[in-house]
């Protein structure tokens, strides 16, 4: 049990489970959580932290801690998702969001170590991340920008798990999550008649033959994976197209890798226009690196928590931006019972409010344990 002097394990609990319910009921998309940024704001101001804002997002440092061994900085994430819930929670959101992807979750265990730092401090100054707009505003980076990590020298984080144990821990100190290059092609054609395609320049062909050889490219050494979701070609069956657009994603867990896509696809694209008379371009619209836990990190934190191994994801988070910049580690903390099996981002997204403890008591232990 922990205890810090009259609060114990249970009244930390109580309120992280108040701070989640209250922050599920209040679901905003990234950059757009101003009610729950102020609503954080009040609730760290009231346990006497002062807080600077990057966008919606917060920053606030302990009071007590030795500096010594630098800053030790603990992140948790709190936008929300465009889905409309079906979970048949008496706290559920009717709005068309959804935190269905835990982050409702990750702030209120954050919530309750700050309460516990406000009245115990740690044995090292901890900073405070409660980060905006991670599901696709790039919310890390500018809070780098806005001095997120001055100062700091390791940075920890959970995610909420469906596949993993409920209370068990699991991460890696390899890719954790990939890095992802989200990006569209534009195929420039001309349009003629099918029965006479030598005066056209068919953009519908051009974007057949780059989904196929982007996919066999990315694919080749197994550690990267193209996908091509959505094309937009074409005007009538008959006629030569004139213009495709395709939207797609290349996620990867080398970072090197990306280097050699990226100059692949730009090779690739100018001899199929050659060969067919078009003009293409590459627009990206988001580049995340993949989240590399420094094995350091990654060993204090199984020390800690009994972390198990468990192997990376082709999905993307944004903490990899973090541990780009400063040592770090984020760590599956699992939340799959009997009742609760539901995949991140699904509308009927639940889990055991009691385990939040776990992450609890896991974020007060590293900010007491010894640097790295």
């Amino acid at each position: 049990m922990i205890c810090m002097n009259d609060m114990t394990t249970d009244e930390l609990l109580a309120y992280a489970v108040k701070m989640r319910r209250a922050l599920h009921s209040m679901p905003e998309l990234s950059g757009e959580e101003y009610h729950t940024s102020a609503f954080i704001r009040r609730e760290l101001e009231g346990m006497g932290y002062t807080v600077r804002s990057v966008h919606t997002g917060l920053i606030a440092d302990t009071d007590g801690g030795s500096e010594d061994d630098g800053i030790i900085a603990l992140r948790a994430d709190f936008d929300a998702l465009p889905i409309t819930e079906r979970t048949g929670l008496p706290f559920a959101a009717a709005c068309g969001r959804m935190h269905a992807c835990g982050h409702d979750g990750h702030t209120a265990m954050l919530l309750a170590a700050a309460k516990r730092y406000a009245e115990v401090p740690p044995r090292r100054k901890v900073r405070l991340i409660f980060q905006y707009g991670e599901e696709g505003e790039g919310g890390a980076e500018k809070m780098i920008e806005g001095g997120a990590l001055e100062g700091v020298t390791e940075i920890y984080a959970f995610h909420l798990c469906p596949e993993l144990e409920k209370g068990r821990f699991a991460t890696n100190s390899e890719t954790l999550f990939a890095g992802v290059m989200e990006f569209d092609v534009d195929i420039k054609g001309k349009s003629s008649h099918c029965a006479s395609p030598a005066g056209g320049a068919d953009a519908i062909a051009v974007a057949a033959r780059f989904i196929t050889e982007a996919k066999r490219m990315a694919e080749k050494h197994g550690d990267a994976l193209m996908h091509t979701g959505k094309i937009n070609a074409g005007s009538a069956r008959n006629i030569v197209a004139d213009a495709a657009h395709l939207e797609c994603s290349f996620r990867y867990r080398d970072k090197s890798r990306l280097a050699e896509v990226r100059s692949g696809l730009k090779d690739m694209l100018h001899g199929l226009d050659s060969e067919y008379g078009t003009g293409s371009a590459i627009n990206i619209h988001a580049l995340y690196p993949p989240l590399v836990n420094d094995k350091r990190c990654v060993r204090k934190m199984m020390v800690l928590t009994d972390a198990e191994y468990i192997d990376g994801r082709y999905t993307a988070e944004d903490f990899a931006f973090y541990t780009e910049k400063v040592p770090g580690c984020m760590c599956w903390l699992g939340i799959r019972d009997e009742k609760h099996t539901s995949p991140l981002h699904s509308d009927t997204f639940d889990f055991d409010e009691s385990v939040l403890v776990k992450g609890i008591a896991a974020f007060i232990a590293v900010a007491d344990a010894k640097s790295i």
